[in-house]
């Protein structure tokens, strides 16, 4: 359950403001996709996030053809050494969705072109890029900018296998730590799994979930570690793989657990029902999680959606795209709204969403794709964001 929907301090709200990363210049015919945040130990930031449009084709730097889709991408690597005040471009890339990872002293770009994953590398924290190496096997694949997991002795970044609308399934791809990323036989697919519909219930389960006529897919899947051993969520895997799904209800997700060769299976009960669904704030949307070693508790940012709990094909609309929160958690099931750092304005040009985190010291940071001006529709969003939220820790109170 959400345990509040209030702000757990008096300045849960307190953030910098927003801040601004990158703009589509005037005039031009681009658009940004969802970003990824990975901070490094300096402190300084870095966020990866690809562009799209008819205009696309005539941008400088590296870019490329998605042959599948019939259109020129391009990605941009921003970076800030001074908390997200001020951006530089860091590197241009050809490919798409995609995440941002470091291993070690080196750090990663892993996105896809065409079905095929692709992958770029930095052995000085952004000051250099290594020319991209292609991935790809006879297996295609969708990516989102999601975090890439390392469990265990392995990386592991989970992708959507197209096979029709809703008939997708997922596949986790690995890397053994410490071997050479940039050489492709260190990549590996495991299984893919059924499209979610096939684990789904005919019937709705408690709370109406899915809601009638909803037709559940894989969408946005997020990894996490296992839970521990006596958690009733724990599956005996590996790693844990939470994703929007189009349910039909807001701030609700499906989980699922991953074995250690990639495996997918949900969580079984008595009479062989599937444990799928889990509350989950701003679960109905691109949502991140991450947990906080210090702490030990889950943080998550993502969409507040609507004021009414919207159902049905209204769950997920673009009226709930506006507003972005932090909840934080010590289980993953009782959460408690800690910060309201982005609030945008009405329209398309008012849409906030798909934010990625990053601790940074004792502030959270947030980036997030926005609209502006030129937008005419939620898709069209010209503007990566930033937000930090200040002491973040502090906001839990006693809790």
């Amino acid at each position: 359950m959400i345990e509040s929907d209030k702000p757990a301090a008096a300045e849960a709200s307190r953030s910098t403001g927003e801040m601004t990363v990158y703009v589509v210049p005037e005039g031009q015919r681009v658009s940004v996709g969802a970003p990824s945040l990975v901070a490094l130990p300096n402190g300084k930031l870095l966020a990866a996030f690809d562009q799209s449009g008819p205009d696309v084709k005539g941008l400088s730097g590296k870019k490329g053809q998605d042959v599948r889709r019939g259109r020129w991408v391009q990605g941009r690597v921003m970076m800030s050494s001074d908390a997200g005040a001020t951006w530089t471009l860091s590197a241009t890339y050809p490919f798409r969705d995609a995440s941002l990872f470091r291993d070690g002293g080196d750090l990663y770009v892993l996105g896809e072109l065409s079905g095929g994953l692709c992958l770029m590398r930095s052995p000085d924290g952004g000051g250099s890029w290594s020319a991209p190496i292609d991935l790809s096997n006879d297996l295609p694949v969708v990516c989102s900018p999601t975090t890439v997991v390392p469990c265990g002795d392995w990386w592991h970044v989970p992708c959507l296998v197209p096979a029709g609308s809703d008939r997708a399934g997922l596949v986790v791809w690995r890397a053994a730590r410490g071997a050479s990323l940039m050489n492709r036989k260190a990549w590996t697919a495991g299984p893919v799994s059924p499209p979610l519909a096939d684990w789904v219930p005919s019937e709705p389960g408690a709370c109406g979930v899915p809601w009638p006529g909803a037709t559940p897919k894989w969408r946005h899947p997020r990894m996490i570690p296992e839970v521990d051993g006596d958690h009733p969520w724990h599956v005996g895997g590996q790693l844990q793989l939470l994703s929007p799904a189009g349910c039909g209800r807001e701030h609700w997700a499906v989980r699922v657990g991953v074995a250690e060769d990639g495996r997918m299976a949900p969580q079984m009960l008595e009479g062989d029902t599937p444990w799928l669904w889990m509350p989950l704030p701003g679960g109905h949307a691109k949502f991140d999680l991450i947990r906080d070693e210090t702490t030990g508790r889950y943080w998550v940012a993502g969409s507040r959606g609507q004021t009414h709990l919207a159902v049905g094909r209204a769950a997920g609309h673009e009226k709930g795209r506006h507003r972005l929160g932090v909840w934080s958690s010590a289980n993953l099931a009782e959460w408690t709204l800690v910060a309201e750092p982005v609030q945008g304005g009405e329209g398309p040009g008012g849409i906030r969403c798909d934010p990625s985190l990053a601790i940074v010291g004792g502030d959270l940071v947030l980036v997030y794709r926005a609209g502006g001006p030129q937008s005419r529709r939620a898709r069209e969003t010209s503007q990566v964001l930033c937000s930090r939220v200040e002491q973040f820790r502090n906001l839990l109170g006693g809790r």
